[in-house]
């Protein structure tokens, strides 16, 4: 007795015309929010945004790198940008009391006209070194696999 294998599992059904409902909907999201800007804003602005949106709109539904889709591409290239480059490993563990020191700090940076970029990542690493005086440096790294170890830093000079 034969069985027919389906094939082309991996790609995604052409529901509306030549599209996929993943298309149709980045495609209509940036239409819905250009014919509100239509009614919003001015002739000059709208041209300028519309173009923008519609751009974005068509890279999220049609581009893809080394296949994978351009909304992915642009989620790790923020989160890259967002998540601190520095990580330290901290032996004692912190008390409730002290688990926002730098808080109003980085809020006073952030109003001082410092990038926010900036503020966000001393808040995240310069924060936890300000109460624990560190003799040995450490350095956490990850594996391929994912997992995450602690290793001692030696920097020879």
């Amino acid at each position: 007795m034969q069985f027919q294998v389906p094939q082309f599992i991996e790609t995604e059904d052409k529901v509306v015309g030549p599209l996929t409902i993943r298309q149709f909907i980045y495609v209509c999201a940036g239409a819905a929010l250009c014919a509100i800007l239509f009614f919003t804003v001015t002739g000059w602005l709208f041209a300028i945004l519309s173009v923008f949106i519609m751009g974005l709109s068509v890279a999220f539904a049609f581009i893809k790198i080394d296949g994978r889709p351009f909304i992915n591409i642009a989620l790790a290239a923020f989160g890259f940008y967002w998540k601190p480059q520095i990580y330290l490993w901290q032996s004692e563990q912190r008390t409730k009391k002290e688990d926002h020191p730098g808080l109003g700090a980085a809020l006073e940076d952030i109003a001082a006209g410092l990038a926010l970029h900036k503020s966000w990542e001393n808040l995240q690493t310069k924060e936890r070194i300000s109460n624990v005086q560190i003799t040995d440096r450490y350095q956490v790294f990850r594996r391929q696999s994912g997992e995450q170890h602690a290793a001692k830093r030696v920097d020879y000079r």
